[in-house]
């Protein structure tokens, strides 16, 4: 990832580049081409020109105006500066052609055009996969297949410094194409359709007119180029490419970012709706002395799939509750959102047994689940008075114990199928007495399952050792450091999936 202050550097320096490009491009006409060079070259010199200015400005609408950036994007404005060398090189060579004290320039400037030509080819199947979010595991072994080719091809054309296998400029300044000058187009014509081959591959995940217009940027510059192959003379190929790459910026980007902005709004919104479905207030009932209690959820992404709660039934139970939804995303938060909703309704309506309340809200869940959804849950009720835990499992972690003067351990018993796997399924119930210092520790699978840049898991150890060494303090202390120890063990991997947790401390019955 670049910083922002390097990406601010490098737009300037780019742009200064464009500026100049621009200048030269103006300056050398004017200077060198009035009343010396034919009409023929002067409609070449024209649209090459024309070609920088218009480069010049669509680099600078897409820094500025488009809100998603992205590696596409990036390989978008190397599209559009090869675009404005090409035209600025191939400008230089009409103008000194058939100037005898140019040739050194006549030669590097067409050696720079043939380069060029490859790189756009090439920064045009970078685009099209990056665009199409396709990564190197999942292309094999094209990718190096096109790389490889297209430092084969430049090869090629350094070796015609000294070879003349494509031109040759003659001793009265003027170029000339050699009779193998077609193969210096075998990399970029036979790459540009092997990536129209990948469009079309892809096309149930583009709309028509995205495809519409990366065949164009294929079959425009192609059609002009095969003229400019049989006849050398007007050549509108940079022209061609820069009024495509107009309308990718104009039709792709543009309209992509814009709806891509709208999905972004929407999902800040859902975003925004989840953190305020949790309860967030600590501590939740300052005047109930009976217990301390703390929790967090941490997603993976924008929105997760996790859920925990905690509410007083009545003045003597508290109901604890925590879940977590398969899947992730939106999709995952909102079933999270209707599993909260059921549980809470019937954990009210019947504090009783925490497994009737399985039994009743995995019912509900089952009806209409055409997506097949489903989540493993944790509920307990705790009496305040006596300290009975009585709680039920739905394939969920194992709740985790620590006795006063003891330390964390593992309760083990038989685990139940998750909620909306199956109708009319009968859950267990379980109990623990709770003494006054006892603390329970519930968490999701992402604790266990937080993964490092090796691939190692945080592990069922790892968090038990964690959280005998941060038991000492409050229970958002302890939250806190256990947190701290998984992103030290964490450093450098991408979150795999959320993390949350939820402890409670018994403090006893009020005296």
């Amino acid at each position: 990832m670049i910083s922002s202050s390097r990406l601010k550097t490098a737009t300037l320096l780019a742009v200064l580049y464009s500026v100049i490009m621009v200048s030269l491009s103006i300056y050398f006409y004017i200077t060198e081409g009035f009343g010396r060079i034919s009409e023929t070259s002067t409609i070449n010199i024209v649209q090459d020109i024309f070609c920088i200015v218009l480069a010049f400005v669509l680099f600078i609408c897409a820094i500025i105006g488009t809100p998603q950036k992205g590696r596409s994007l990036d390989y978008f404005l190397l599209m559009l500066f090869t675009n404005i060398n090409a035209s600025f090189t191939d400008e230089i060579a009409w103008l000194v052609d058939g100037r005898p004290e140019y040739i050194p320039i006549n030669i590097a400037t067409n050696t720079i055009f043939y380069i060029c030509n490859v790189l756009m080819a090439f920064f045009f199947w970078k685009y099209v996969t990056s665009f199409l979010d396709l990564t190197s595991d999942r292309l094999g072994i094209w990718p190096k297949l096109f790389t490889g080719g297209a430092i084969f091809s430049v090869a090629l054309i350094l070796m015609n410094l000294f070879t003349g296998i494509y031109f040759t400029v003659d001793a009265e300044g003027v170029y000339h194409r050699s009779d193998y000058y077609m193969i210096s187009n075998v990399y970029i014509y036979l790459s540009m359709a092997l990536t129209l081959v990948l469009v079309v591959l892809a096309r149930k995940r583009l709309k028509k007119y995205q495809i519409i217009i990366l065949f164009m940027y294929v079959f425009l510059p192609l059609a002009t180029g095969l003229v400019a192959v049989f006849s050398y003379g007007t050549t509108l190929t940079n022209a061609a490419s820069i009024i495509v790459l107009l309308l990718m910026y104009c039709v792709l980007h543009v309209i992509q970012s814009r709806e891509q902005f709208v999905a972004e709004s929407e999902l800040a919104t859902a975003t925004a709706i989840q953190k305020n479905i949790l309860p967030r207030i600590f501590p939740p009932y300052p005047d109930k002395t009976e217990f301390e209690l703390f929790a967090s959820m941490t997603p993976a992404k924008e929105v997760g799939g996790d859920l925990y709660d905690y509410f007083l039934a009545d003045d003597n139970h508290l109901i604890i509750i925590i879940a977590d939804v398969s899947g992730k995303g939106v999709p995952a938060a909102l079933f999270m959102m209707v599993v909260k909703t059921l549980l809470k309704n019937q954990s009210i309506n019947n504090f009783n047994s925490a497994a009737e309340i399985f039994y009743k809200v995995n019912n509900q869940l089952c009806e209409g689940n055409e997506l097949d959804m489903f989540a493993t849950a944790w509920l307990g009720v705790l009496e305040l008075s006596s300290g009975t835990l009585s709680y039920a499992t739905a394939g969920h972690e194992y709740v985790t114990l620590k006795k006063k003067d003891g330390k964390f351990a593992i309760i083990k018993e038989r685990n139940s199928p998750p909620l909306a796997v199956m109708e009319n399924m009968h859950y267990k119930e379980y109990e623990l007495r709770l003494d006054p210092g006892d603390i329970i520790w519930l968490y999701t699978d992402g604790v266990p399952e937080a993964s490092n840049s090796r691939g190692e898991m945080f592990g069922l150890d790892r968090m038990l050792e964690s959280l005998n060494k941060h038991c000492s303090g409050t229970m958002k202390e302890l939250d806190a450091g256990v947190r701290e120890d998984i992103a030290a063990f964490t450093t450098g991997a991408d979150p795999f999936d959320d993390i949350t947790t939820l402890c409670v401390r018994y403090n006893g019955p009020v005296k």
